[in-house]
């Protein structure tokens, strides 16, 4: 009987020993993905070394959101009437891109002669769209107007109150280590076979 041939393994769970996919012989590799794959322990075992191999990335995305959160106020507390026509005129205009868009890719792909009705059907849909949103926009003016003063209060008083960012945060992090713990905890009871 030959012996096996040599191939790394890593820790999972602090208990067994599974093989590095990448190490394993040709011969192996369809059989332990056959036992493995089947308990789905290979792609977990890669989602944990994933998430732990990126930890940098999920702080900075963390110290981005609340530097943007407190810019996003500031600029609030500053100049909401303006962000707000800026942020309903940017849609607007993006109604009306997304039907050049298609437009544009009809003429550059050129496709069938029922695909190119279908999408010049869909490009004055969009349009269409476009302009029940700018109607719309007209018919709720004033209430955008007092949803704006509503808004520059708001904002000051998250400035005034920073803590009040805090709260969905601790919301989170609970959320997180419940997860985590009851993922860990699964984990477990899985490898008790």
């Amino acid at each position: 009987m030959a012996e096996p041939a040599p191939y790394g393994s890593d820790l999972f769970l602090d208990r067994y020993c599974l093989p590095i996919l990448s190490t394993l012989p040709e011969g192996s590799l369809d059989t332990y993905n056959n036992i493995i794959g089947g308990f789905g322990l290979d792609d977990l075992q890669s989602y944990a070394r994933d998430i732990r191999d990126s930890w940098k990335v999920y702080l900075i995305c963390l110290v981005t959101t609340f530097i943007l959160i407190f810019l996003w106020n500031w600029m609030l507390r500053l100049c909401a009437e303006f962000l707000a026509w800026l942020a309903i005129f940017v849609v607007g205009v993006g109604i009306v891109a997304i039907g050049f868009g298609i437009k544009y890719y009809k003429t550059v792909n050129q496709p069938t002669e029922t695909v190119s009705k279908w999408l010049d059907y869909t490009a004055y849909t969009v349009w269409g769209l476009a302009g029940v949103y700018a109607l719309v926009v007209l018919c709720v003016y004033y209430a955008i107007k007092i949803s704006i003063k509503v808004l520059r209060v708001s904002a000051k008083i998250v400035m005034n109150n920073l803590r009040m960012i805090l709260i969905p945060l601790s919301g989170i992090v609970v959320m997180v280590v419940w997860i985590l713990f009851y993922g860990y905890s699964l984990l477990w009871l899985m490898s008790c076979g």
